[in-house]
């Protein structure tokens, strides 16, 4: 029997609260009158977190050349935007509980997936000419793109595993799917999740549209979401983490192409080496 929405709901309203350190943090993302300092005193305050956003930091992802051992060296040489998206990615990371024992792939597996489409929206962000420390944005925003999946998977995973077969009613919309089984689909679920954590609108809108690609009437975002839908969907047929292509659907594949200027050959070039960046930045779901 089919879930109502309200049920499935219920279980974005059972998460955990943040640390106290992560609530500063979302405060700080969510401030536009905030300083780089303000964001270093938090951190530096929290020894566990300084450990993570400067062992990420020196990891191959960010390919420094030289050990930056002081938060305010990272800002220097990277920005505010960096860090903060760093200390978001991080702290929702560790806070989203993802079981190991679903049918179709594992917590790492998934989380790899989640890593592949962040890398893939900022290697988009990159060719589109947005800033650095923009393209970090887009890379959180790709990381976070599932949330919602999690949490349907945390609570039904069987129900979940039925539906998201690959030889479960070909050629319909997965999306559709968990719309039909839990009264709403893992991207809307995943706005509402952002929405709780008080994740940044920037963040919120393509967790919650990465599928529809509904317009939000502002540009730099639709481009955000767009170019989160495309790495998603190459994630998916490449099988970065996720190997059955359970979530691979190209039917708004052109819309999301057409929005960021990109022609259809042109995909697999912009890709070319996808693999390796993702190897390189394991270091993000280590911490």
């Amino acid at each position: 029997m089919p879930f109502k929405k309200e049920e499935t709901i219920r279980h974005v309203d059972e998460l955990p609260a943040y640390s106290s350190t992560i609530s500063k943090i979302m405060l700080i993302a969510n401030n536009p009158k905030a300083s780089a300092g303000d964001l270093i005193q938090v951190i530096s305050l929290d020894p566990l977190m300084t450990t993570k956003v400067l062992g990420l930091i020196n990891s191959a992802y960010f390919n420094l050349g030289e050990k930056v051992v002081s938060l305010k060296r990272v800002v220097i040489m990277l920005g505010f935007n960096t860090i903060k998206n760093v200390a978001i990615g991080l702290a929702v990371v560790s806070s989203v509980k993802m079981r190991n024992d679903y049918r179709w792939f594992s917590g790492d597996q998934f989380w790899e997936h989640c890593l592949g489409v962040g890398i893939g929206a900022k290697i988009i962000a990159a060719h589109a000419g947005v800033s650095a420390q923009d393209q970090d944005e887009y890379f959180i925003a790709g990381l976070l793109h599932d949330v919602g999946k999690a949490v349907l998977i945390q609570h039904n995973p069987d129900e979940h595993a039925r539906i998201s077969a690959a030889d479960f009613e070909p050629g319909s919309v997965k999306t559709e799917l968990e719309e039909e089984e839990f009264g709403i689909d893992h991207a809307e679920l995943g706005g509402l999740v952002a929405k709780k954590w008080d994740l940044p609108t920037s963040l919120l809108e393509p967790i919650r549209l990465h599928h529809s690609l509904a317009p939000t009437g502002n540009p730099t975002v639709d481009r955000m979401v767009s170019a989160v839908h495309v790495a998603n969907y190459v994630c998916n047929d490449r099988e970065i983490g996720i190997k059955n292509r359970c979530g691979t659907s190209g039917h708004k594949l052109r819309d999301a192409l057409n929005c960021l200027s990109i022609g259809e050959n042109d995909v697999a070039p912009l890709f070319t080496g996808l693999e390796k960046k993702v190897e390189d930045a394991r270091d993000f779901l280590k911490n």
